[in-house]
């Protein structure tokens, strides 16, 4: 009779452990900032990336693709569009992610920051949105 008591109060623990595992194991946290907050986030790195690799002064010299490869390596869930512009407003170089033309009606977040380059300031502006998932 001690033995059979022992192995039932075994097995209610093992199942309360079971069940208390099945129930922990079923819950999923994934931490997700509001899409606002990861696109502004997303720019500013994307325009610090560029400040300090010195793409910004290869693309104000004509080198377009010195921006658009960091554009490119943005994850596919996100679309860019960086502009360079003068004091004047002139755009010196522009640079827009493939495949992410289309942003009417989306919602953007705009950056822009002054950059020093061969003692002219200029102003690197960047939009970003989600891309449109095809209907």
């Amino acid at each position: 009779m001690r033995g059979f008591a022992i192995t039932t109060d075994a097995v209610v623990a093992i199942s309360f452990f079971l069940f208390a595992i099945m129930i922990i194991s079923s819950q999923s946290y994934q931490p997700r900032a509001p899409g606002g907050i990861y696109l502004k986030q997303l720019t500013l790195d994307a325009m610090t990336v560029l400040e300090k690799t010195g793409r910004i002064n290869q693309a104000i010299a004509g080198n377009n693709s010195a921006i658009q490869d960091i554009i490119e390596a943005t994850p596919n869930l996100a679309c860019m569009d960086i502009s360079i512009m003068n004091a004047s407003g002139d755009v010196v170089a522009t640079a827009v992610k493939t495949d992410c033309t289309e942003n009417a009606g989306l919602d953007m977040q705009t950056s822009a920051r002054p950059v020093l380059c061969d003692g002219i300031t200029y102003v690197v502006k960047s939009e970003s949105w989600f891309r449109k998932e095809p209907d």
